[in-house]
């Protein structure tokens, strides 16, 4: 009696048609910010910039962060209320200065392995950032 080659062939396009519908179903992975980013900030209307340390890590609740600066005018400010939502990232810290502190605002977009964005104060200061993620 000779076999037919019919039914492998079933099981084999059958097999295909599961295996793709099931990579199909895989949903896509959602961008992270954890990890170190270097970078630069403008402070000043003549653009001049600082060179910054950002690093993110992730919590059960979230995300904790610091930011330093090369110059060591920041030393280590804690980030807080850290979102990451929409690939826009957004974090405040206290700027602690000779003259007092000033919070200053964060918001950036993720593309890649680069979030940019801008800085800003309560009293009208602010200036563009630029960091990329090191790997």
């Amino acid at each position: 009696m000779r076999k037919s080659p019919v039914l492998p062939l079933v099981a084999l396009a059958a097999l295909a048609v599961f295996a793709g519908t099931a990579f199909a179903q895989t949903p896509p992975k959602k961008p992270d910010i954890a990890g170190t980013w270097l970078g630069a900030a403008v402070v000043s209307e003549d653009d001049s910039q600082i060179e910054i340390t950002v690093v993110i890590s992730k919590t059960e609740v979230g995300y904790a962060g610091k930011l330093s600066d090369a110059s060591g005018m920041i030393s280590e400010a804690e980030l807080r209320k850290i979102v990451f939502k929409d690939n826009t990232l957004s974090c405040e810290f206290d700027l602690v200065e000779p003259t007092g502190i000033t919070l200053i605002e964060i918001e950036m977009a993720l593309e890649n392995d680069t979030l940019k964005g801008i800085w800003s104060s309560p009293v009208g200061d602010s200036g563009t950032i630029e960091i990329k993620r090191q790997r």
